[in-house]
């Protein structure tokens, strides 16, 4: 088993204590949103944290607050785990939810609700 959260890098300055770092994003409908460079996604981080203890995850299941971005979605079907299952709808998650569907990743949603982040500025 492993774990992750969204956060810094270890032993590097967490966003919560010395802010973040904000770019804006503009998808392929023009809707700006900003983004904070600065933290690892939890799934990425519960990926490094079972690489660094050696821990397979080839056949896993994810589970995670929300469904995968992009990003996150392609390191899950590169590590082989078979199965995501997510709490709630991600506002941008619907490459995610086809490049899953394209590589046999089951996808479990929960609940139907889109979350939205608050403003961290």
């Amino acid at each position: 088993m492993a774990t992750g959260y969204v956060g810094s890098p270890p032993g590097m300055a967490h966003c919560d204590d010395v802010g973040h770092l904000m770019r804006t994003v503009i998808d392929d409908e023009g809707n700006e949103r900003e983004h904070c460079v600065r933290t690892v996604h939890a799934e990425q981080n519960a990926i490094a944290q079972a690489a660094r203890y050696g821990i397979a995850l080839e056949g896993s299941t994810i589970y995670c607050t929300m469904e995968p971005c992009m990003t996150c979605a392609m390191l899950i079907v590169s590590v082989g785990a078979t199965r995501v299952v997510a709490a709630h709808r991600y506002h941008a998650g619907a490459n995610s939810r086809e490049l899953l569907a394209d590589a046999s990743v089951e996808l479990a949603v929960l609940d139907e609700i889109v979350l939205s982040y608050s403003d961290p500025t």
